[in-house]
C-alpha cells in the first residue's frame, strides 16, 4: 500500500471520553480533545480561522462540551455534538495534518540543515533570470534559504532601478528609513558598511525590536580588490556552544543584551532615529529548540542586567564570538557584477573583506523582506507548484 494513502487512510474512529481516538492505516493513533474539534468547525456557520469570518466563539460552547456520535464517511469523520446537536465534519489529511501528538509536531517541523565552512565547495546558487520566468527555479532558491539560510544568486539585474526585481522574488519589500541603501563611499560616514575595512561576521539592525528577516544583498559593482562577502551559520555556532558549554548557552538565552543605533539624518530619510532594544543572543522555541540567533558586537551598549550577571555574561559573549569568528564556520563570496545573495538575518551572520576603491566605484544595494512575507511567499509558491506543505511549521526566527 503507498504509504501516503496509509497515512491518510482512517482505519477506525473510536468516541473516548468525550473526544475522538482516530486510528490510522499506518498504525498512528490520534487523540483530539471534543472542544478543540468543535472551536475548529469549519462548516459555514462557524466559518474558518483563514479569514477570521467566524460565527463560532470559545463562549458559545458549553464547558462539558462532548461528541454524542461520530462516523467514518469515505475520507472524513462526521460528528454529531451533545449538546445542541450541531454538526461537523472533518477532512482526513486536515485531521491527520493537524494531529497534535508529540510525534506528529515533531514531523510537521521543518528542521534547518546546520553547516560549516565545507559548504563553500557545492554552496546552493540559483540564476535570478532563472527563477523570474519558472516558479520551480524560484521555489529552489526560497528553499535554500529556508534550509541553509542563504542562496547565492546569479544573472540579477546591475542596475539601481531594477533592484526591486530580486526583492520580489522573496516578498514585498520591508519598509524602513533605509529603504533600499545603496553601500558605497560617502562623505559623512555614519553607517560601518560605507567604509572599506573589513567586517566581522554580524546580525543587522539588533537594536530594532522586529529585526531585519531577509536580507537581499546585490552587487552593482564590485571593489577593485577584496570586498567579498562571508557568511556564518549562526545556528551551528551556538549547537557547538551549547555542546561544549551549555552554562553559556542558557545564559545568552536568557539575559537580554541592550543594542542602540542613533541614526543622523543624513544617513536615512532625513528623519533623525534613535532605537534600543533589550533581546537574548539566542532565541529558542517552545520545543527548545534554537529558533533565531541575533549578535552584533558593534551594537552592544551598557548592559542593563542584574549585576551578578555582568561577568558571566560577558565570559559567555566572549565564548559565542570566538565559535563565530572561527574560520571553520565561514564561507566566503567573491560576488561580481549581477550577482548577489539571499540570507536569513536571524539565523546568519554575515561580513565582509577589506577593500579598496576602483573607478567605478564599489556599489552594492541592500535591502530586507520581513521574515513571515518571506514565509507567506514560500507557502504561496508550494502550492502554486503543488507541494502539500501546507502543515509545516517553519522556524519564527528572533520574533518577540
Amino acid at each position: 500500500m503507498n504509504t501516503d494513502n496509509a497515512r491518510y487512510e482512517i482505519g477506525k474512529s473510536i468516541v473516548s471520553d468525550g473526544g475522538l481516538r482516530v486510528e490510522w492505516v499506518d498504525g498512528h493513533q490520534s487523540r483530539f480533545h471534543a472542544i478543540w474539534l468543535r472551536h475548529q468547525c469549519t462548516c459555514t456557520f462557524c466559518g474558518t480561522p483563514h479569514n477570521a469570518v467566524r460565527g463560532i466563539r470559545l463562549h458559545h460552547i458549553s464547558h462539558d462540551i462532548s461528541i454524542a456520535s461520530a462516523e467514518v464517511s469515505g475520507h472524513s469523520v462526521k460528528i454529531a455534538w451533545s449538546d445542541d446537536g450541531h454538526r461537523s465534519v472533518y477532512d482526513a489529511r486536515w485531521l491527520r495534518d493537524h494531529c497534535y501528538s508529540k510525534q506528529e509536531r515533531q514531523v510537521r517541523k521543518h528542521r534547518p540543515v546546520l553547516w560549516d565552512s565545507s559548504i563553500g565547495a557545492d554552496p546552493p546558487v540559483v540564476s535570478f533570470k532563472l527563477a523570474s520566468a519558472d516558479p520551480h527555479a524560484r521555489l529552489a532558491a526560497l528553499n535554500a534559504v529556508r534550509d541553509y539560510g542563504f542562496c547565492k544568486i546569479v544573472d540579477a539585474p546591475t542596475e539601481a532601478g531594477d533592484a526591486s526585481k530580486l526583492i520580489e522574488l522573496v516578498g514585498p519589500q520591508r519598509q524602513t528609513h533605509y529603504g533600499t541603501y545603496v553601500l558605497s563611499g560617502k562623505k559623512a560616514v555614519d553607517n560601518v558598511g560605507d567604509t572599506t575595512a573589513a567586517l566581522d561576521p554580524h546580525s543587522d539592525e539588533t537594536y530594532r525590536l522586529s529585526t531585519i528577516g531577509i536580507t537581499v544583498f546585490q552587487v552593482l559593482q564590485p571593489s577593485a580588490t577584496g570586498g567579498e562577502s562571508t557568511l556564518v551559520d549562526g545556528f551551528e555556532a551556538v549547537r557547538r556552544l551549547r555542546e561544549g558549554w551549555p552554562e553559556d548557552f542558557d545564559l545568552l538565552t536568557r539575559v537580554p543584551i541592550t543594542a542602540h543605533r542613533i541614526d543622523t539624518a543624513h544617513n536615512s530619510d532625513g528623519q533623525e532615529r534613535w532605537y534600543t532594544s533589550r533581546m537574548p543572543v539566542i532565541k529558542l522555541d517552545c520545543d527548545g529548540d534554537v529558533s533565531g540567533v541575533r549578535l552584533n558586537e558593534r551594537q552592544i551598549a551598557p548592559l542593563e542586567i542584574d549585576e551578578d550577571l555582568v561577568e558571566p555574561c560577558y565570559s559567555a559573549l566572549r565564548r559565542v564570538l570566538d565559535i563565530l569568528y572561527d574560520p571553520d564556520l565561514r564561507i566566503t563570496f567573491s560576488l561580481g557584477r549581477g550577482e548577489g545573495l539571499l540570507f536569513d538575518n536571524q539565523r546568519l551572520l554575515h561580513g565582509r573583506t577589506a577593500f579598496t576603491q576602483g573607478s567605478p566605484a564599489r556599489s552594492v544595494l541592500t535591502s530586507s523582506v520581513n521574515l513571515e512575507d518571506f514565509h507567506s511567499s514560500l507557502r504561496l509558491l508550494q502550492r502554486q507548484v503543488g507541494v502539500d506543505t501546507i502543515s509545516t511549521v517553519l522556524c519564527q526566527g528572533i520574533s518577540v
